[in-house]
């Protein structure tokens, strides 16, 4: 299951998402975001949505699928799954329970049965996580996460003017105006949008507000615009908005007494 997930975008995501998180607020958005510590989570969960060796993550679930020790490292294969709703997509096509997840795993710890602790990291789109054994350890006691991301939604504006090479900045990027082409009944405007931030972070759109802009088309990482008529604005209001993915930190178990 690919990791980068299905999210909505907005106001009606956020509604969505945090509340059945119950984790963060969202802060001011020109703060970077912080690493917060959260009370230990036991696992699995009570009552199972999904499998009885499901680890909640929140509204998310991690499935363990495979624990395998060899060539001195340990590998283990990993699904995630949730229960929150999902306001995009084609729900006919959705195996059930296959929800948004709003958390995905980083950092993990694993205690070899003499109770060495090796540490290992996983990115936004992992399925899997490598331990590198201690020389002459075959035997994992316990594996757990220690590390998580969580879905906080942001979005803002940027003001652009109608001309070429006009730029504007965003907290993740720039927008530049590349072309403006004036013809008889419209006008063509082509916008670059240069990426920048986490990996984590997960841009849903970059859209004028106001929406006499017709969206044609995207070039690469920007915008193709075109405005019906003669009376062109001379600027152009655009918004960017997404998911950035948070670090918290606690102790979750996911696996124990799985000695190989």
């Amino acid at each position: 299951m690919s990791a980068a997930g299905r999210f909505a975008l907005g106001v009606v995501a956020g509604a969505l998402i945090l509340p059945i998180l119950g984790l963060i607020p969202s802060g001011d958005a020109e703060e970077p975001a912080t690493t917060t510590s959260v009370p230990t989570t036991e696992a699995p969960a009570t009552v199972p949505w999904f499998e009885p060796e499901e680890v909640a993550i929140g509204a998310t679930f991690l499935l363990p699928r495979n624990l395998n020790v060899t060539d001195g490292f340990a590998y283990l294969d990993y699904e995630l799954t949730g229960i929150a709703p999902s306001v995009v997509g084609d729900f006919e096509d959705r195996p059930a329970g296959a929800g948004d997840f709003a958390a995905m795993p980083e950092r993990w710890e694993l205690t070899t049965a003499s109770g060495a602790i090796v540490e290992a990291t996983t990115g936004p789109r992992a399925s899997s996580v490598r331990f590198e054994m201690p020389i002459g350890e075959e035997e994992v006691e316990s594996i757990r996460l220690v590390g998580w991301r969580v879905a906080v939604p942001f979005g803002e504006q940027v003001e652009v003017p109608i001309e070429s090479g006009a730029t504007a900045d965003l907290r993740r990027g720039r927008v530049t105006v590349n072309t403006v082409l004036e013809q008889s009944i419209s006008t063509i405007v082509q916008l670059d949008f240069d990426r920048s931030g986490d990996d984590w972070d997960i841009t849903v759109s970059l859209r004028p507000i106001d929406s006499s802009w017709r969206v044609t088309g995207r070039q690469g990482g920007g915008l193709q615009l075109i405005w019906e008529g003669t009376n062109v604005p001379e600027s152009v209001v655009l918004e960017d908005a997404g998911f950035e993915m948070r670090p918290l930190v606690g102790e979750i178990l996911v696996m124990e007494g799985v000695a190989t």
